[in-house]
């Protein structure tokens, strides 16, 4: 073979595995980024380090590839990590909700029926981790057991031990939680040992939000009538604003998370007079 083409085939063949790679790595950053957006939309907000060790990368590679997808639209950026790209008026339904850190939720409602005594007027507000929560309670406590959930009140029914109060008002689809002045009418001259609300967002800053003020009304006129209030809530809500207060963090009494709770956040929260309880 002639020398200058044996040299020019060589150089064909470098640039070639040059390119090669290139598309190699290419197909490996963009397959990385469609998995953080799936892992992203299955947990709502996602940790910079837990994303580094999920795919066995540095953190500066999660930072461009957070950086990049946040360019693009598909999520924002918050500090450590990254959240779901929503308004804080956005509301999933509760079938969206059900499904999702469905384990986190149970561990949750197991540590939270552990705060339920025997004979108690308990009240326990609509949403996915008040169901597994519902789904927990053992039989035969004699509990007296308020809601302004129908399929809670549905689900109650067959626990044995408990009477079912449902709390009247506007029902909303999304979250078939009633609601409203009619709720609140039905609360005068009720009082409950405790109760357990959830939530869509806990910040140190802005306190206990949901994205609908007319639950977030009722929910903080619920929290009024109780003795204790209890905060239930996967690690994935801290963090997170949305568009209804119910209540300040220091009006809390109590706070069960799961154990994938940031240490940040546990740090701070042990600073406040309320119990932080981690399943």
């Amino acid at each position: 073979m002639d020398p200058g083409t044996a040299l020019d085939q060589i150089g064909a063949n470098f640039y070639n595995a040059i390119a090669t790679k290139e598309n190699q790595t290419q197909m490996l950053t963009e397959q990385r980024r469609r998995l953080i957006l799936e892992e992203l939309r299955r947990r709502g907000v996602v940790k910079t380090s837990e994303l580094s060790r999920l795919f066995s990368v540095s953190q500066m590679t999660i930072r461009n590839d957070l950086n990049a997808l946040a360019r693009e639209g598909k999520l924002v950026r918050i500090h450590g990590g990254a959240m779901v790209r929503e308004w804080v008026t956005t509301e999933p339904s509760y079938q969206e909700k059900a499904s999702i850190n469905i384990e986190e939720k149970r561990r949750i409602a197991r540590k939270a029926v552990e705060l339920i005594e025997p004979g108690m007027a308990v009240f326990i507000g609509n949403g996915s981790t008040t169901m597994q929560l519902v789904k927990a309670i053992p039989p035969d406590l004699n509990l007296r057991v308020f809601t302004n959930a129908l399929n809670h009140a549905m689900e109650l029914t067959q626990v044995p031990g408990v009477d079912v109060y449902v709390i009247g008002g506007y029902l909303r689809g999304v979250s078939y939680a009633m609601v409203g002045r009619l709720a609140k009418r039905s609360l005068e001259d009720v009082y409950f040992d405790v109760a357990f609300l959830g939530a869509n967002g806990i910040s140190l800053e802005h306190g206990v939000t949901i994205p609908s003020l007319e639950e977030a009304d009722t929910a903080a006129e619920i929290l009024r009538h109780s003795r204790r209030r209890v905060i239930l809530a996967d690690h994935t809500k801290f963090g997170v604003v949305t568009h209804g207060k119910i209540v300040e963090l220091s009006d809390v009494d109590a706070i069960v998370t799961d154990s994938g709770l940031a240490p940040e956040f546990v740090a701070a929260l042990s600073e406040l007079d309320l119990e932080l309880y981690l399943a």
